[in-house]
């Protein structure tokens, strides 16, 4: 893999909404109808169908918590490759890595992923990553990155699976407008490691952080 583009930069721009369904659900459509530029990032205060994993919904109170989508289309990164769903894969760890960093940096350590993508500080679930792809025949066009944090929120659902918030763990109210350009930076940062250093150091720094839990 080449360097990045420099030109490339998570979270610019920054597209705010109040209430919507799901900014995974907004951002595809933008990318259908032609409108989205790479490396644009939705962020809502609240999400009426907020998506997770294999269908699940993920709850947020309102105003509460980090809910955002970036997108970015992958000939941008490099145009001269050819990219393919394998790439998926050290994609997906690259971006998992970047939340990681951005939520450990705030709160001095214990911050580890749960395969795929979950992240969790101990053994307590703070955030969740939903990555979905367009592709135009074998070649894979567009990222959907969906993120959900929590941040403010200290009452959660009782089927939520053993939640934490940073105000919970830091006893702190956060600017979630300031944390989410620090989220923009890290995630930036993690996507510019793996497209120089390539699959194999991510996998490792992927491994190296991964957790267990039942």
């Amino acid at each position: 893999m080449s360097p990045a583009t420099p030109n490339i930069i998570l979270g610019e721009p920054l597209i705010e909404l109040s209430t919507i369904d799901s900014t995974n659900i907004y951002a595809m459509a933008q990318i259908k109808a032609e409108l989205a530029k790479t490396g644009s990032c939705f962020r809502a205060d609240y999400q009426t169908h907020g998506k997770g994993q294999h269908g699940r919904v993920w709850e947020s109170s309102k105003g509460q918590n980090i809910l955002c989508s970036y997108i970015l289309e992958l000939k941008k990164l490099d145009a001269l490759k050819k990219w393919t769903p394998t790439d998926q894969i050290g994609f997906s760890a690259a971006i998992a890595l970047g939340i990681r960093a951005f939520f450990d940096a705030h709160t001095n350590g214990d911050t580890k992923i749960k395969r795929p993508n979950d992240i969790y500080w101990r053994d307590r679930k703070a955030g969740g990553i939903l990555i979905e792809n367009l592709l135009k025949g074998k070649e894979w066009t567009w990222a959907v990155i969906g993120i959900g944090i929590n941040i403010n929120q200290t009452v959660f659902s009782p089927e939520a699976p053993n939640p934490v918030s940073l105000k919970q763990i830091t006893g702190l109210d956060w600017d979630i407008l300031s944390l989410q350009e620090a989220l923009s930076k890290a995630l930036t940062k993690s996507i510019q490691d793996w497209l120089m250093e390539g699959d194999e150091k991510t996998f490792q720094a992927f491994d190296a952080l991964c957790i267990e839990i039942k």
